[in-house]
This record gives structure tokens, C-alpha cells and sequence, in this order.
């Protein structure tokens, strides 16, 4: 799955706003904000731009000379919801306080014993989760204590580009024609972004958590292990990474030396949780989602055969070898592999035999596979009524965007379908939240995914102490948007998510698969 898709313009942050005011030159009030977020050990104000302030008036307001205050964008095209970030150095705001030092640390709060919150009944707005029957155990890892007792710690590491914002600007003109800078993904932000809003849930609920966002600024080896030490990530009861593959092999292996758990949110590949008992895989399961398609074809095609298309390329064994298990697990279901490198045989088969269930595992690289898809809905597709049932893991309306979607509503296409949906009331309200702090929408599933692996785990650790690392279990908090569910297939091997929701293309829109 190819999330680098979008140009990098830096984050927006989260702010709660103070009583104070201050008039400033040109008659634009401020409204000064007492909310501070400590980035690689430096403390800054979050402020949201309002409509009529400019970046002098904002800077004034907090003490500061213009060229001091941190934009997200260019300075001349500041608007209303944009994020200024405003250093702290023991300065007068305008309010009459003083702001705090840059390396002071977070102040703390009282903690106050959370209410626990049941689950919302499922309404039919997504499937609801089975709870296992017995707790996970075997863990090889050592679970250490609470760093603080007083208050969940979490460090999150991500390329944030903090020290390259002097030479970044999102105008067109600099984008497309200067190219100063290599822009990082859209998805980055928006995590941070969704995790925020699952964190002020959080403190709405009582629960105390201090987070520690550290800045990587490079994808090598050294540049994340001098991340990780610089800004002691080691003494943390939860690492929460939105990196790149080798940056978080790397950050992986330094959390398992420290003993801290670490959660990936958005990587599919299986060997990420081999031998490091420390990871969290949030990306479901190739167990899970065999599990999940099989089951659904047993309840709604249970005597087509099931004929599963594959290219014998290595990296599809561990999810072929999942499914087939699957199956075989169940007398009732038949299945044939077809290599694609022998399409006639498929073709022969499907004229043959009667209306069957494709399966596609096919998964060689980004150009063949666009060129597969496509050959393989025209040949499905030129069946007309007797097209056979598809199913797909990755998603291929949201991969392919000029795929052919009639001939995907003519197959009754199944995938594990991964953007909003408009017809899912959790979904909708996530949007209008995200959208009223933001002034803007989620357009990916990154913001929903941080929001809810912050408030799973923060909520685990809270109701179970360090025992949730042993068995990472708990009732789905509340206003989450993708149920999780954590097991792990040996004791030396971390977690995997073991939750997937199944959808079909029904009039043109996605609905779980029931």
C-alpha cells in the first residue's frame, strides 16, 4: 500500500483558547492561547488563526517579533484555521502572564479516576466486536512499570520538517514551479491532526497524558536513533510511530532494547511483528482478513466454487497461505489456484463450471498490478450474468481511480474498503469534528486511525495498568471509528490486529458486509 501520495504542508495543531484578549494595531483582536505542545524539547504556543489577524498582530500578542512565529504556510496567505506555532521563552504576553520557559516541563494535573464508558449498542452503523474468551498469554516481553503515575506518557515519532520551515512555502508557485523543497505526505499531518482530537477526549474523560512529539528529520538509522536518545523516547509507556519502513525497523529495534511498546499504524507487511514481542500491527491481519472473506462467502455463496488468482510472486505466500488454511478449515468450500501467468486456464474454468467466487491475491508491483486489474475485470465482466463474485484485499477503487466502476458493481465486488463513508453516522461526525477544528476534512483514514489507536490504547493502559500489554484487550471505547483487536500467533512475536471489516459495492457505495 502506497501511502506517499500527497504533497507535505506541516501540521495543524490543536488549541484551547484562554480568556484573555488583546487589541492590537489595525483594530484585530487576539485572542492569546495558553495551550503548549513540547516539540523535541521545545515549547511552543498553538494558535489558531481568527478572521482579520495577521502574523504581526498574533506575534505581538504572544510577545514576540514577527520573524519568531512558525507558519504552516506562507506568511501573505494566512487564513482563518491556519496554525501559527509561537516559541516559548519566558516572555509577557499581552494578557499580563508570562509564558513559560521553552524546556519547562508540561505542567501536570491532578488524576481523576476516569468513568469507564460501554460501548455504544451497534445501531447498524459497523459490525460489533467479539470479545475473546480468554485472556492472551505467553508474552515473552518484559512490561515494565508506569514511567509516571501521575500521567500516561506517550512519545510520538514522526517527520514533522520543524528545522526546514524557513525554506518551506504551500503557495503554487513554489510547489509546482520553484521545488525548493521535497514535500512529505498529506497523511502525516492528518494523523497528527486525528490524534489530537482523541487526545482532548481523552483529557475531556479525566484521563492525564503527556505527549512527547519528537521530530525525525531523516530516514536513516542514525537520524532515528538520534531522535529516539535526544529527546528520551525510552522513558515512555507507549511509542506511537508514523514512519516509513526502514525508519521504523529501526525505532522497533531501539523500543525493544528499551523495553516500550510501539505501535504501527499503517504498515500491512506481516514481518514487521517477527521476533520483537514490542510491536503493535493496527493493519489488519491476513488471518483476519481470510477469516472475514471466507466467512462471507460461506454464508452468501456457500456451494460456488472458489477459484483464488495468484503470481506466485514471494511476497503474496504469508496472505495465500492464510486463506487457503482458512478454507481448508471448512469441508463444505472448494477452491483451485490459478497463476495469471495462465489466464486461459481461468478462462476455461469459468466457462465450464458454474457462477463462482474470485478471489484475487495478485500483488506483483504498482505498474503490473493497475495493468492486471484491468484485464481482469474485462475478462470477469464479459461473463454478463454470469459474471462471478470478486473479492479483493486491497481496495482497487481507491488505488486505480479511473477503474471502471460499473464492471466492479456488475461483479458484486467485496474489499476491505479504507475511506469514509457517507452512510456511517461514526464516520460523519469524526468528519464534522475534524472539520470545525480544522476548517477543513479528513481526506484519508489516517486521522480516524490515530484518533482511535490513542484512544484504545491510553484507555487500555488507564483501565489495566501495564498488564493491557499482556493481553490488549478492552471494550471499544467510545467514538472510535475502527474497532481493534490485538492476539498474536507466539509469544516472541508482537500483536496484530485482528479486526476487519469487509465491504461491498452495492449501487455504487460501499456497506459492510453483514
Amino acid at each position: 500500500m502506497n501511502m506517499m501520495k500527497k504533497p507535505f504542508i506541516l501540521l495543524c495543531l490543536l488549541f484551547v483558547t484562554s480568556l484573555a484578549w488583546s487589541q492590537m494595531p489595525g483594530g484585530v483582536r487576539v485572542q492569546v492561547s495558553h495551550k503548549t505542545q513540547v516539540v523535541n524539547g521545545k515549547r511552543y504556543f498553538i494558535h489558531i488563526v481568527d478572521q482579520g489577524q495577521t502574523v504581526y498582530s498574533i506575534s505581538r500578542a504572544y510577545g514576540l517579533k514577527e520573524v519568531e512565529a512558525v507558519t504552516k504556510k506562507d506568511i501573505h496567505f494566512l487564513q482563518v484555521g491556519d496554525t501559527v506555532w509561537l516559541p516559548c521563552k519566558g516572555q509577557k504576553l499581552s494578557d499580563g502572564t508570562t509564558a513559560p520557559l521553552a524546556t519547562d516541563p508540561a505542567p501536570q494535573t491532578a488524576v481523576t479516576q476516569p468513568t469507564v464508558n460501554n460501548p455504544q449498542p451497534n445501531s447498524g452503523r459497523q459490525p460489533a466486536v467479539a470479545e475473546p474468551s480468554e485472556a492472551v498469554i505467553g508474552q515473552v516481553a518484559t512490561i515494565r512499570p508506569r514511567v509516571n503515575p501521575q500521567s500516561i506518557v506517550v512519545s510520538l515519532m514522526m517527520p514533522l520538517n520543524l528545522s526546514q520551515m524557513d525554506k518551506i512555502s504551500t503557495s503554487k508557485f513554489d510547489v509546482e514551479q520553484r521545488g525548493k523543497t521535497t514535500y512529505k505526505s498529506l497523511e502525516f499531518i492528518q494523523f497528527y491532526e486525528g490524534l489530537l482530537l482523541g487526545l482532548e477526549k481523552l483529557e475531556k474523560r479525566g484521563y492525564n497524558v503527556t505527549l512527547n512529539v519528537v521530530d525525525v528529520e531523516g530516514t536513516s538509522d542514525e537520524d532515528v536513533e538520534r531522535a529516539f536518545n535526544s529527546h528520551n523516547v525510552a522513558q515512555s509507556d507507549l511509542l506511537i510511530t508514523m514512519l516509513t519502513r526502514q525508519p521504523f525497523h529501526k525505532a522497533a529495534q531501539l523500543a525493544r532494547d528499551a523495553e516500550l511498546f510501539i505501535v504501527n499504524p499503517v504498515a500491512d507487511r506481516p514481518e514487521i511483528v517477527k521476533n520483537n514481542p514490542y510491536v503493535f500491527k493496527c493493519m489488519p491481519s491476513y488471518e483476519a482478513y481470510a477469516k472475514r472473506t471466507v466467512q462471507a462467502i460461506q454464508v452468501e455463496h456457500p456451494n460456488a466454487p472458489i477459484y483464488i488468482i495468484h503470481s506466485k510472486n514471494r511476497g503474496e505466500s504469508a496472505a495465500l497461505a492464510a486463506l487457503t488454511a482458512e478454507i481448508e478449515a471448512r469441508p463444505t468450500l472448494t477452491y483451485s489456484l490459478f497463476d495469471w501467468s495462465q489466464p486461459t486456464k481461468l478462462n476455461n474454468a469459468l466457462k465450464a463450471g458454474e457462477r463462482a467466487v474470485v478471489i484475487s491475491m495478485y500483488d506483483e508491483d504498482k505498474s503490473k498490478n493497475r495493468i492486471y486489474v484491468s484485464q481482469l475485470l474485462n475478462k470477469l465482466s464479459a461473463f454478463k450474468a454470469r459474471a462471478p463474485y470478486l473479492y479483493s484485499y486491497d481496495d482497487w477503487s481507491m488505488l486505480y481511480g479511473d477503474i471502471d466502476f460499473a464492471q466492479l458493481q456488475n461483479l458484486n465486488y467485496c474489499t476491505f474498503y479504507r475511506d469514509w463513508l457517507s452512510t456511517n453516522e461514526t464516520h460523519k461526525e469524526f468528519i464534522s469534528l475534524f472539520n470545525d477544528r480544522y476548517s477543513t476534512e479528513p481526506t484519508d483514514v489516517y486521522a480516524g486511525m490515530a484518533h482511535d489507536i490513542i484512544l484504545y490504547f491510553v484507555t487500555g493502559i488507564q483501565q489495566k495498568g501495564t498488564e493491557f500489554f499482556r493481553s490488549p484487550i478492552i471494550a471499544t471505547p467510545q467514538g472510535m471509528i475502527y474497532p481493534l483487536s490485538f492476539s498474536h500467533s507466539r509469544a516472541d512475536y508482537g500483536f496484530e490486529n485482528q479486526y476487519a471489516i469487509l465491504y461491498r459495492m452495492s449501487d455504487y457505495h460501499f456497506i459492510p458486509v453483514q
